[in-house]
């Protein structure tokens, strides 16, 4: 289980992976880098490592700021009260982001004796529960020759950066525990390879969420599990209730009605993510749920290729 969940934009990756060694080096488990296994979502591996971590930093910059993925690990996030937010370019929070104090490492190339740096990584640190100050440089000894002069004293009234106190460690914490905090892990994903079955469950287990993206194959399967269940239940209503000879129906369309209703919000929630995967508004959802011309637009849904790459919505969920 990882300590630290750090959130950036790919354009971002090297100021991560220092700040990834940095925290390693003063001996911190920290999960900058995902490579998710095989069948599991992007949101759900997401999601677990953000709830497993004790401290989100997030990496504010240009890109990272413009990233729906990085408001939605936000608002985890802030929900969860692990935001540590790091301005790395100097591009201030978006807004709705901005009312927590952010770190600033604009030009931190490393140094883990840079006083904001010393600062954030205190105040991780407190958060996590690791025992002890951080590692400081160890200063390489200078060779002595036969006599050197002594040093100058130090001139009155010198500046070090000050140590923060616990208490103000836990005061800063507590700001960002109130506020928003993001980040996007905003590369490809790892394909997303699931069996039929797998691919019905994720919309039941989404039911109203059209966040991200779906591929054709998981929208085609839930398009054909809709259709059994509606036709089982048809065949029930008829046993239940028997037929009527003038409609060619049951009598009392109960368990298909209830089910039809139940399946609404899963359908137009996968027809949202469908669209975004091929790079449109999820609004065009409504489309399916229109008779006679539902049917028609389900069908393009289903034959409509994805965008390859990440786009706006998210990564590529065939991993391209």
């Amino acid at each position: 289980m990882a300590d630290v969940f750090i959130s950036y934009s790919r354009e971002d990756r090297a100021t991560a992976e220092a700040m990834a060694r940095a925290l390693a080096g003063q001996g911190l488990d920290v999960f900058w880098d995902s490579e998710i296994p095989p069948g599991q979502t992007w949101a759900d591996y997401i999601e677990g490592k953000l709830s497993q971590c004790k401290a989100a930093i997030v990496l504010w910059s240009q890109h990272s700021a413009k990233s729906q993925w990085v408001r939605e690990e936000a608002r985890m996030a802030r929900d969860k009260a692990k935001l540590f937010p790091v301005m790395i370019d100097g591009t201030a929070a978006p807004f709705g982001f901005g009312e927590v104090q952010a770190a600033n490492l604009v030009g931190w190339t490393g140094d883990p004796n840079h006083p904001e740096w010393a600062r954030l990584s205190n105040a991780v640190r407190a958060a996590v529960g690791a025992v002890g100050a951080a590692p400081q440089a160890t200063p390489q000894p200078q060779p002595q020759a036969a006599w050197s002069a002594p040093p100058p004293p130090a001139p009155q009234g010198a500046w070090s950066a000050p140590q923060p106190h616990q208490s103000q460690q836990q005061g800063w914490q507590q700001q960002q525990q109130q506020g928003w905090a993001g980040g996007a892990q905003a590369q490809a994903g790892a394909a997303e390879t699931l069996s039929p079955l797998g691919y019905v469950q994720k919309c039941f287990r989404l039911y109203a969420n059209g966040k991200g993206r779906a591929r054709r194959a998981e929208y085609g399967w839930f398009v054909v599990a809709m259709f059994i269940i509606v036709f089982v239940a048809a065949i029930i209503d008829v046993v239940a209730f028997g037929m009527n000879p003038y409609t060619n129906s049951a009598n009392l369309p109960l368990f298909s009605g209830l089910f039809s209703l139940a399946l609404i919000a899963p359908a137009i929630s996968v027809a949202a993510r469908r669209a975004h995967d091929f790079g449109q508004s999820g609004w065009l959802a409504i489309l399916t749920a229109i008779p006679y011309l539902g049917a028609l637009a389900a069908l393009a849904f289903i034959f409509i290729p994805g965008q390859p790459g990440a786009n706006a919505h998210g990564p590529n969920p065939k991993g391209v």
